[in-house]
């Protein structure tokens, strides 16, 4: 290592700590990531949600999303069949009003998808320099102005010290950044044990033939999940029951998972390469705290779900996404370090949304016996609001914050700012700067002399009467000190 102080450390360079690099970085924050392996080697197991896709369209990496990925179906659009190539027992979409709001509601298309493996490869190729694979945290100690990380070198063993303003934990359920730091995580529930798998297989048209790239299978053998990576040759299976399934963690043996995939395919003369079957616990939890002092906390080291709705890498982009801009804000000495407590606030909330959706689902799913559409029709309005919808209640947000409406399309204090196409390519949120900005118009619910101020990144913390009055509470909310104000 031959850096010896940095502004953020960064504990895990897997896509939700790459990601919270690239908005430091946008931000003006050089932030250096350390992972023990190199995770970009992993399986494709999560991805991406609308509203990533938007975040990162926000920093310019637009065009290079787009390139990494592909057109996958709309979100909740999922098939049900006897097997990959069975009859079919049902399809579900998301009821229409909630489907005509995805497609309406970003400049991002609501079908561009792309797994957390594609995710990395855009970062590295943004943050190459700033990222040291095969570096291990041993030990943190918090100083008033600073931490001191301790890091070895898992092939030479050779150690270190790096001292950062700030250090960030983006290290997994199991997170050693949050052990050293001394937060608990109370809550946490083991839902189910699954095995998945990951593997490449020829089966022709069948996502065109499907309609979408979710497929559950459910006959005599086994009951699965078909999900398509790329719509070509890449997919995953959670294998969910199989006659004889063992109630505990079990894992399966290569030609057991053969089997059961062939099973879940309905053609046992397709060729299967099996990249990797690991048995794993669906759980849920939430760290008790998101942060100690300098310490905090993002992703699955904050918050833990099943993958049902599939939001777990997404809520914790997003927790990046909200941290990044604070820490910007109050390292370059524009916002006073209380600004920090409101990433608790604000992301605590949106996980626990989050962690319903995919409670609710799994249940949803374990117990479906018939048509699932009487269980998408009642997660709908969950899953708009964990993915994009949550609001925020918060020092950073001023005046009064309305409940959650999925439907509502206007411009709310506490909420993302609404996407309008002001002409052909060019939105509402392409008027956002870097930091914050004040909008006057673009909006028809905007009354004449009205102003909305806009947080660096992207929800509304403030409407009110002109643009004067946008920068007075901008810097009631940076500075409350200096109004007599207290968080």
């Amino acid at each position: 290592m031959d850096e010896q102080h940095v502004p953020v450390l960064v504990v895990g360079a897997g896509p939700v700590g790459l990601s919270t690099a690239l908005f430091l970085r946008h931000a003006g924050v050089p932030a250096l990531v350390v992972d023990k392996r190199d995770p970009t080697g992993a399986p494709p197991r999560a991805g991406t949600s609308l509203r990533t896709c938007e975040i990162f369209r926000s920093i310019g990496l637009g065009p290079a999303v787009r390139r990494a990925g592909w057109l996958a179906a709309e979100p909740m659009c999922s098939i049900f069949k006897d097997s990959a190539f069975g009859a079919t027992r049902h399809m579900t979409r998301m009821p229409s009003p909630y489907a005509e709001r995805v497609r309406a509601m970003s400049p991002v298309d609501a079908t561009l998808a792309l797994t957390q493996v594609e995710v990395q490869l855009v970062a590295l190729g943004e943050l190459a320099d700033r990222v040291r694979f095969g570096v291990e945290l041993t030990g943190l100690t918090q100083e008033s102005d600073r931490v001191r990380a301790e890091l070895r070198d898992t092939a030479t063993g050779r150690r270190a010290e790096v001292t950062a303003d700030y250090l960030i934990g983006a290290d997994g359920a199991r997170s050693p950044v949050r052990g050293l730091a001394g937060i608990g995580v109370p809550d946490r529930e083991v839902v189910t044990w699954l095995n998945t798998a990951y593997f490449d297989a020829d089966l022709g048209p069948v996502v065109r033939d499907w309609g979408t790239n979710a497929c559950f299978v459910r006959n005599d053998s086994v009951f699965a999940t078909l999900f398509s990576k790329n719509g070509r040759q890449k997919w995953s299976s959670h294998i969910m029951d199989y006659p004889g399934r063992p109630e505990r963690l079990t894992e399966l043996s290569e030609r057991s998972a053969l089997e059961l995939l062939r099973a879940a395919i309905g053609d046992d003369q397709v060729p299967i390469t099996l990249h990797a079957v690991n048995a794993w616990e669906a759980a849920t939890g939430m760290a008790e705290r998101f942060r100690a002092d300098r310490v905090f906390l993002v992703g699955d080291a904050a918050h833990t779900q099943s993958s049902a709705g599939g939001l777990g890498m997404n809520t914790g982009i997003q927790d990046g996404h909200n941290l990044a801009w604070k820490l910007a804000e109050v390292l370059a000495g524009r916002a006073d370090p209380a600004l920090l407590d409101t990433y608790q606030d604000e992301r605590m909330a949106a996980a626990r949304v989050s962690l319903a959706l995919s409670a609710g689902l799994h249940r949803g799913y374990r117990d479906l016996s018939g048509d699932p559409a009487d269980l998408y029709r009642k997660i709908a309005v969950d899953y708009l609001h964990a993915m994009i919808g949550y609001g925020y209640r918060s020092a950073a947000v001023l005046g009064e914050v309305p409940e959650p409406d999925v439907l509502t399309d206007r411009v709310r204090v506490g909420y993302r700012l609404p996407h309008r196409w002001l002409r052909p390519g060019v939105s509402t949120h392409d008027l956002l700067d870097r930091g914050w900005t004040v909008l006057v118009d673009g909006f028809e619910d905007l009354r004449p002399g009205e102003a909305v101020l806009v947080r660096p990144d992207g929800f509304v913390a403030w409407r009110g009467p002109g643009p004067e009055a946008a920068e007075q509470v901008k810097r009631r909310i940076l500075r409350p000190a200096d109004h007599g104000l207290s968080r």
